[in-house]
């Protein structure tokens, strides 16, 4: 065997594709060892054959192809059906080039051919998927969306309701930011970034969100992100309307400060009665012209009027503004609040406090709350009376740590794990309630509240608050 003939021979059969030479009528001239493998023919049986690997309804569209050929058309490539010795058939990629002369006649065809029908098997599994994919997305009863780069490419019915779009065809395109606050924008790309390279959910984040008519609604998000195709990722959120949790949880913290105000009614009577009843002796004194005792006089009331105001700032609503407010007012205020309940119980406050306290970014009135709840536990754990010690700490100027440590009787193990959960409780006329509020309030301002006791040894409580806006 020449160069030449060693060079054709290892161009046919070293080849991964099957390989077919014909005349310009379709009479197979030679083949390849891979064309014998993948038609079941051997090269004897179908050399002089006329098309034997295409199925008798294509082999005038063949014929046609190759007087297209001959008239100067480019080479083909084309997927095609073709037959097999046993009569089965497979899907695969042809490309048919020109066989020419030294005169430049064509004299025949080389078509190549690559079996694709796994392939085809695979795309047609993957679409079928994408399809129930897409139908279970769909009628999903949670609003779901999918987006890449920014851009929204799918959304559910659920999600259309949700924000009032007719169809999904109406979201289509449109830029995801577009559904938030202005201001939001610079942290949801950061938490894209994030959770690009994480394998599971995320954890549900509240933030308000648009809708069609401009309004704004409290809302949940998770996402993931979806690798179904390598090369085309894509990120899946789920979205959860907050509008009716956040009514409920208001109309529990309303609740939750009437029993408050019900409670310490006995406290502020008794606060009340006492400056009254000096009153009661100085008017006496004032009727003998003695007027040296006014100052001590108006003292009293001015007290009074500092307990009432504080009674009615607990009972009336609040709009739930954050506000830049100063730690230390806030919790010498609610020590104040809370002097006439400690004294019923012989009780003594102690605080302690860093000189640098700084301001923090907050809903005075619900931290207000808070404190108040957890001192007010604090005092009736100790039947007996004794010490609660409040230290406020500022770390790194980062974080506000407020602790709140009680002598009081203390708390199980086994229900210390369970102090947060609706309606637990350790107390005789207990809801269960206040602490959860406290919890949900301090989440709410991206804080942590811990709880650590020990039975006959008193209780802990830490608040930990960010120290930024």
């Amino acid at each position: 065997m020449n160069l030449k003939e060693y060079l054709i021979d290892s161009f046919m059969n070293l080849t991964s594709d099957g390989i077919v030479i014909v005349d310009i009528n379709g009479t197979v001239l030679e083949v390849n060892k891979k064309f014998e493998e993948l038609h079941g023919w051997t090269r004897d049986e179908v050399i002089g054959q006329v098309l034997p690997m295409t199925p008798d309804d294509f082999k005038e569209d063949a014929l046609q192809l190759y007087k297209s050929l001959i008239n100067g058309e480019q080479i083909k490539d084309f997927e095609a059906i073709k037959l097999r010795k046993d009569g089965t058939t497979f899907i695969a990629n042809v490309s048919v080039s020109p066989l020419k002369d030294t005169d430049g006649n064509v004299v025949g065809f080389v078509g190549l051919e690559r079996d694709i029908s796994e392939k085809k098997r695979v795309e047609e599994e993957l679409f079928e998927s994408e399809k129930q994919y897409r139908r279970l997305l769909k009628l999903n009863p949670e609003p779901i969306v999918l987006h890449k780069d920014g851009l929204v490419l799918f959304v559910n019915d659920a999600c259309c309701n949700l924000f009032g779009e007719a169809s999904s065809d109406e979201f289509i395109g449109n830029s995801i930011y577009d559904y938030f606050c202005p201001k939001d924008k610079e942290v949801i790309i950061e938490r894209i970034e994030q959770i690009m390279q994480m394998d599971n959910y995320s954890d549900f984040v509240e933030r308000k969100m648009r809708k069609k008519d401009g309004t704004f609604f409290d809302a949940e998000i998770s996402s993931i992100y979806v690798h179904k195709n390598i090369g085309n990722p894509v990120m899946q959120s789920v979205i959860r309307d907050l509008t009716e949790r956040k009514k409920s949880e208001e109309a529990i913290i309303r609740s939750e400060k009437l029993s408050l105000i019900g409670q310490l009614a006995a406290g502020i009577a008794h606060d009340i009665r006492n400056p009254l009843t000096s009153l009661k002796g100085f008017v006496h004194l004032l009727k003998a012209k003695n007027a040296d005792y006014v100052d001590v006089m108006m003292e009293e009331l001015e007290h009074i009027n500092y307990v009432v105001n504080e009674f009615m700032t607990l009972a009336k609503p609040h709009l739930s503004y954050y506000l830049e407010s100063n730690p230390r007012e806030l919790v010498q205020s609610v020590i104040a609040f809370l002097q006439p309940h400690a004294h019923l119980y012989n009780v003594q406050i102690q605080l302690d406090m860093d000189q640098d306290i700084p301001v923090i970014y907050c809903i005075p009135d619900q931290i207000k709350q808070v404190l108040i709840n957890i001192l007010k536990n604090a005092i009736e754990s100790m039947v007996n009376g004794g010490l609660i010690q409040i230290s406020v700490r500022n770390v790194l100027d980062e974080r506000l740590i407020i602790c709140v440590e009680d002598q009081g009787v203390g708390i199980s193990e086994d229900k210390l794990t369970q102090l947060g959960e609706p309606f637990f409780t350790t107390k005789t006329n207990g809801t269960g309630l206040g602490l959860m509020v406290c919890k949900r309030i301090i989440h709410g301002h991206d804080g942590d509240l811990t709880i650590q006791s020990k039975i006959n040894h008193g209780t802990t409580v830490q608040i930990e608050l960010p120290i930024k806006k």
